[in-house]
């Protein structure tokens, strides 16, 4: 993988220090919201550890010894959550963050099943995320929470129907004709 390339405002001292005057860090935020997806996006990274993020060079420039506060990850966060594209784990300790929507994700794993003619057939949701069949396709190893909202998403549309399994992986997933 690529060497990933951060963009200038990461070099920048006041970047690491909510900014006070609002128009200010309301484009401040727009830009760290921004990075987050587009790093995690690069990184294939869906769950972020707020603990363990805050000292990847994410939110840190060792080059200009700057780093995020403990406060500031969890307030660009938070406004990521506010935007919808990121969700808290109930303890606010992890944020899965979505590079991509889930209803996106849903319609990349119904544009293969129309497809390739799965319509009609009953599949696990593991054979969604790692079988064989989707190796080369985009959501090939998608993480298990973004793979359900994803489905979720499908099946508010009447596009498939998720049927329960002994766990989650197991889910079967009967798409519509």
């Amino acid at each position: 993988m690529a060497q990933y390339v951060f963009p200038p405002f990461h070099s920048f001292p006041p970047s690491y220090t909510r900014q006070p005057v609002e128009a200010t860090r309301a484009k401040q935020t727009q830009l760290w919201c921004d990075l987050i997806r587009d790093y995690c996006r690069v990184h294939h990274i869906f769950w972020l550890d707020v603990s363990v993020a805050r000292e990847s060079n994410l939110f840190s420039n060792p080059a200009i010894d700057r780093r995020l506060s403990d406060d500031d990850v969890r307030y660009f966060l938070g406004q990521l959550v506010a935007r919808g594209d990121a969700e808290w784990d109930p303890d606010r300790k992890r944020c899965l963050v979505f590079w991509r929507q889930p209803s996106d994700w849903g319609q990349l794993i119904y544009q293969w099943v129309d497809a390739t003619g799965k319509n009609g057939e009953l599949l696990t949701v593991h054979e969604i995320r790692k079988g064989s069949a989707t190796v080369g396709r985009e959501f090939h190893g998608l993480e298990l929470d973004t793979t359900i909202r994803a489905l979720q998403a499908l099946e508010a549309l009447g596009k498939c129907a998720i049927v329960q399994g002994d766990s989650a992986d197991s889910l079967g997933v009967k798409f519509a004709m």
